[in-house]
């Protein structure tokens, strides 16, 4: 009970202060180093929604409230700042999507697919080939689920399995690593620039490189994404094989036939084999459209529909079609209702508005992007792009592993975008590359239970020691720094 009013105290004590940031600020602290007085709210906004959400683990509230104290502030008007919010086109994505992939979840559609996976007789008696596979498939689930809490949920319970049938112990390190590796897997959830909890962060990016002119490049984010997360599961399955040298001769036992999965479990039913096509009719849509040629009818077209309405006519056509019992295959309103995650769109809609208000330059700017250059000028002014991704990569990273990552990530892109477009500009690297380097590196969190969300799925199980966690799992963090650095530097230079 004290603890319970001691939690409570510090909550509101927390809210008190991000709330005298968001609303007085501005009028306690006069313009300075060429901001204006507009720019000092701002800047009081941001720190004050940032430090509810770091302090308090709320999202929707914090980020609303923000948004009433840019009204406030005098940056936009109430009419204005609603028809940002809603009226962006990825935040209508991000409602849209979450209602289609919520149905496909809740068909079991992907948990099929994940047991025929694991079911190929290829695997049996290949230890390599199966982790290689286990992890392949949580990477691509995660993708097409947008959910890795989903992916840890499913995949949990057949990693015990496993282990169960080969005789491998709960306190050995093939299980933890085992655990861990299917952890970075999930990762995958961040790979596509359509759909998923990141798009808040691409929404800021993309609003940053607008004012400046830079188009944010879809497909450069989908590959250079795709393989930070490819290369990293790769090499850490090196690493337990060839640097850690674990043991993974048990694996041979492995044998699906042991595992008891029933016909039905194995088999995808009518209706989820229709969900699953209509997102994956999505995704082919999307990925298409970004291949195709400047100027081309077929690209026209495909402009015409747009990234957003694709998803709303799908989820419209599953709403309209009916089961052979009469009933349609999806409830539309209710997926809407219950799939929606508000505390995301306030966030996206909150911090694309800040960001653009950071970021704005000219006439019309707050003069907060000009200072923000001017003190980082002796670090990153000269710096070289190679220098640039594997600071925000750390950063990002380590921040990351302390307290959620997100609102990092929102802090870096506010800061280090606008860096890169002026890179980008000069030939000296993309801005779009930057932002894989810092929206995935957010996501690489499992050292502390306030790293991520989901981070408790893999630290609260009873395999997983304290020292497995600041040995392996530090060496994995620095894996994934190297590697994303690496790709994201190289990618940067050779994608104009």
């Amino acid at each position: 009970m004290a603890e319970t009013k001691n939690n409570n105290v510090s909550y509101y004590v927390w809210t008190v202060i991000g709330l005298l940031f968001m609303f007085a600020f501005g009028k306690i602290v006069p313009p300075f180093a060429g901001i204006t007085p507009v720019g000092v709210s701002i800047i009081g906004i941001f720190i004050g929604v940032l430090v509810i959400i770091l302090a308090t683990n709320e999202t929707f509230w914090p980020c609303v409230m923000g948004l009433f104290a840019i009204v406030m502030s005098g940056y936009t008007t109430a009419s204005a700042i609603l028809g940002t919010w809603f009226g962006n086109v990825t935040i209508q994505q991000i409602i849209w999507v979450m209602a289609l992939t919520g149905a496909v979840t809740e068909s079991g559609a992907v948990d099929v697919l994940a047991r025929k996976m694991l079911s190929m007789k290829s695997l049996q008696g290949h230890p390599i080939k199966f982790i290689t596979t286990l992890f392949i498939t949580v990477l691509i689930g995660a993708a097409l689920v947008s959910s890795p809490t989903t992916m840890l949920l499913l995949f949990y319970p057949i990693i015990d399995g496993v282990c169960e049938m080969c005789g491998i112990e709960k306190d050995s390190d093939l299980k933890r690593e085992l655990l861990l590796g299917t952890f970075i897997a999930a990762m995958g959830a961040y790979i596509l620039p359509f759909k998923g909890i990141h798009l808040s962060s691409i929404a800021i990016i993309k609003g940053i490189m607008e004012k400046v002119g830079l188009p944010f490049i879809d497909w450069v984010y989908l590959v250079v994404a795709t393989l930070v997360v490819l290369v990293f599961v790769i090499l850490y399955i090196v690493f337990m094989r060839f640097v850690w040298k674990t043991d993974l001769t048990p694996l041979k036992n492995f044998d699906v036939s042991k595992m008891n999965f029933t016909k039905e479990q194995l088999t995808m039913n009518g209706r989820q084999k229709t969900l699953l096509g209509f997102m994956i009719v999505g995704i082919v849509f999307l990925i298409i459209s970004i291949a195709l040629p400047a100027g081309s009818p077929v690209l026209a077209f495909y402009n015409q529909i747009g990234s957003t309405w694709i998803w709303i006519v799908l989820f419209v056509i599953l709403c309209l079609i009916r089961t052979k019992d009469g009933k349609p295959y999806i409830n539309g309103v209710k997926l809407l209702q219950s799939r929606t995650m508000w505390g995301i769109v306030a966030t996206a809609g909150c911090f694309t508005i800040l960001g653009n208000a950071i970021a704005s330059t000219g006439e019309n700017g707050l003069g907060i992007c000009a200072a923000i250059q001017g003190a980082l000028s002796p670090i990153l002014g000269n710096a070289s792009w190679f220098i640039m991704v594997f600071l925000c990569v750390a950063a990002s990273c380590i921040f990351t592993n302390f307290t959620n990552g997100m609102p990092i990530s929102f802090t870096i892109n506010a800061v280090c975008i606008p860096l890169a477009c002026t890179m980008q500009q000069a030939g000296q690297g993309n801005a779009t590359v930057l932002a894989v380097a810092t929206i995935m590196s957010a996501m690489c969190a499992f050292l502390t239970p306030g790293a991520i969300a989901y981070a408790p799925l893999f630290l609260n199980r009873e395999e997983i020691t304290k020292k497995f966690v600041w040995t392996k799992g530090v060496v994995t963090n620095i894996l994934y720094i190297v590697i994303a650095t690496l790709i994201c530097g190289v990618a940067g230079i050779i994608i104009k």
